[in-house]
């Protein structure tokens, strides 16, 4: 073994690693699925030899990236968003509670609710009494659905799924999340639930595929400031209020996410590139205010250049831009 010891678990549903350099000791727990494996669990591994063990143990839940729709979607326009793995989250013994958030209270909110699947409460709340919460590399202020992946998380653990239907589970999951952000459309856990895109059609989503080209057309880059959701999203609502910004909105912004969305839909990289560009400058000239002043410049070069283009992601304001790579 190298610097960690991995070994078959010694309780039945978790396995145990062992820091052989600092002598800590933890358990992951188990799951039949294999779903993924996060960046931040592999020096965890001691490859090849433990690494199958991990990858059919660890049920681990993704980030989310709204591809587009983000703002238009309150406004008429369609939306797509997909789940984003090099941000994951999943259950650990020991670790540092989600944002800080206060379990037991958690606890007493989930009680509250009226799911349509069971919800095991008791269960939660011995689990968080023997200190399990949801360890995460998913930045938080950064619109890549943190909240969504931890209630995702949540319902897996503890839901007995007896109603199969989405939009049943999209509703439970909405209630879920709604601890977090006082209102809750349950589009985000949904994608980290089922760890697939999703198309969001006149406010409904459904699950789509996506080529691996269109899926590794797009890049993350972090502008370093994360920022309040709610903030940019009340401010764009305030913007609609004007009539020009407003018939912007529809006549130019909205016909191209729609098309922008098509083109991810059918492969057509060369479309996507075309009305990706339109929204880039479209944000540019009349959303400056979401994007960071020290951005502006390398967001106007990448326009003029024609060499890739830059979109916010999310909310706006700071956080992560969705980066259109350039066509090879």
């Amino acid at each position: 073994m190298n610097e960690y010891e991995i070994g078959i678990p010694e309780k039945e549903g978790y396995i145990r690693y062992y820091d052989s350099v600092f002598g800590n000791s933890d358990y992951f727990q188990c799951f039949e699925e294999i779903i993924d494996f996060p960046e931040f669990f592999k020096d965890l591994i001691d490859y090849p030899l433990s690494s199958l063990l991990i990858l059919k143990c660890m049920r681990t839940f993704p980030s989310k990236v709204i591809l587009f729709g983000e703002h238009s979607l309150l406004w008429g326009s369609d939306g797509l968003a997909i789940p984003w793995t090099q941000y994951s989250g999943g259950w650990a013994q020991g670790s540092q509670q989600f944002e800080g958030t206060d379990l037991f209270k958690f606890a007493d909110y989930l009680r509250t609710q009226k799911f349509h699947n069971l919800f095991d409460h008791n269960l939660f709340l011995t689990d968080v009494r023997d200190g399990w919460s949801f360890a995460s590399n998913i930045p938080v202020g950064y619109g890549v659905g943190s909240s969504g992946a931890y209630s995702a998380a949540v319902y897996t653990r503890y839901a007995e799924i007896v109603h199969q239907d989405k939009e049943v589970i999209r509703e439970d999951l909405a209630k879920i999340e709604t601890f977090f952000h006082g209102a809750s459309s349950g589009i985000d856990p949904l994608i980290s639930y089922f760890n697939q895109p999703f198309h969001i059609d006149d406010g409904q989503p459904k699950a789509v595929n996506l080529e691996k080209k269109v899926i590794q057309s797009f890049n993350l880059v972090d502008s370093g400031i994360p920022r309040k959701g709610s903030y940019y999203i009340r401010f764009f609502a305030d913007k609609m209020q004007d009539k020009m910004f407003d018939e912007k909105v529809r006549e130019i912004l909205i016909p191209a996410v729609t098309q922008a969305i098509r083109a991810c839909l059918e492969g057509d990289l060369k479309a996507l590139y075309q009305h990706y560009f339109e929204i880039s400058y479209f944000q540019l000239v009349w959303m400056t205010e979401f994007i960071p002043l020290n951005k502006i410049k390398a967001w106007e070069k990448k326009l003029s250049d024609y060499d890739g283009f830059y979109k916010i992601c999310g909310a706006g304001g700071g956080g992560f831009f969705l980066e259109l790579k350039k066509q090879i």
